[in-house]
């Protein structure tokens, strides 16, 4: 079996293979919702591949090309049997040889626990697991009084912020860059992908707005960023990212970037404020 492109007609009964490991209570509305993304084209099925066998589909994998030379992958499923493994890695390959065709230089799956349990073919085929990621909230609507996000355990350290210029970005790429310097921060993806690509992949993220992007001075020095996303359709925003050059660590910027980070959300009316971070 080689795989193939989905046809049109197939994709309620591609999407049904791939979430098959779901909850049943949870499966038809995965499927529901992945078409409706079709629909609206925010979802482009030219990345799912599925395996045919005699008038079913036999597996399938889901990858997308994202802004900035990333990709996503969700695992390969297929259909139990004697050549499933073999169907599996038959598919991962297809999607990445589909990827690497659209210029992608690297591609990950964040999964939850359950869902890494079924996605043994991952490691099988280069994709390492590299980390656990801890997803963090910060609820600014119960916020009061004393409660402010300005509330702190000592004294403001004073920082001036410029917002990011497109037509003028060089410093803050540089300082972007620089703040990856021996990070802990998935270093192995480190050098993967270029500054450019960095930003093209985080300006790609919910609705961008250069104000929201930060470069942090300290005496007319450039010692960090800060990366804030407002997420389409809720009153979320994220820290996409927050970074200080290796210089000015360990002296308190990155608490008062997260601050500003808080005050930022609030002031704009965000009732919640998200990040994610490599345990």
């Amino acid at each position: 079996m080689t795989p193939e492109p989905v046809r049109t007609d197939e994709l309620p009964a591609a999407f049904e293979l791939l979430f098959r490991r779901s909850d049943l209570g949870e499966q038809g509305g995965r499927v529901a919702n992945a078409l409706d993304l079709v629909r609206r084209r925010e979802l482009d099925p030219e990345g799912l591949f599925v395996l045919r066998g005699r008038g079913r589909l036999a597996g399938a994998v889901l990858c997308l090309a994202l802004p900035g030379a990333a990709g996503l992958v969700w695992p390969p499923q297929c259909v139990p049997g004697s050549r499933s493994l073999a169907g599996e890695d038959a598919l991962l390959r297809r999607g990445a040889d589909w990827l690497r065709g659209r210029g992608v230089k690297v591609a990950q799956a964040l999964l939850s626990p359950d869902e890494a349990r079924f996605a043994a073919a991952l490691p099988r085929n280069r994709f390492p697991h590299v980390t656990q990621l801890c997803f963090l909230r910060y609820d600014l609507r119960a916020l009061t009084g004393s409660s402010s996000p300005l509330t702190r355990s000592g004294p403001p350290i004073p920082l001036d912020y410029r917002p990011y210029d497109p037509a003028n970005p060089a410093v803050f790429h540089q300082t972007l860059q620089r703040t990856y310097e021996g990070t802990l921060d998935c270093p192995e993806l480190n050098g993967v992908r270029g500054v450019e690509d960095v930003i093209a992949g985080h300006r790609g993220q919910g609705r961008f707005d250069p104000a929201r992007w930060l470069l942090a001075l300290t005496e007319g020095e450039p010692i960090g960023v800060l990366l804030l996303t407002a997420t389409a359709g809720s009153g979320d925003w994220e820290t996409s990212y927050v970074g200080v050059v290796p210089e000015a660590r360990r002296r308190g910027f990155g608490r008062e970037l997260m601050h500003q980070a808080l005050a930022e959300a609030r002031a704009a009316g965000a009732e919640t404020l998200t990040l994610s971070v490599d345990a």
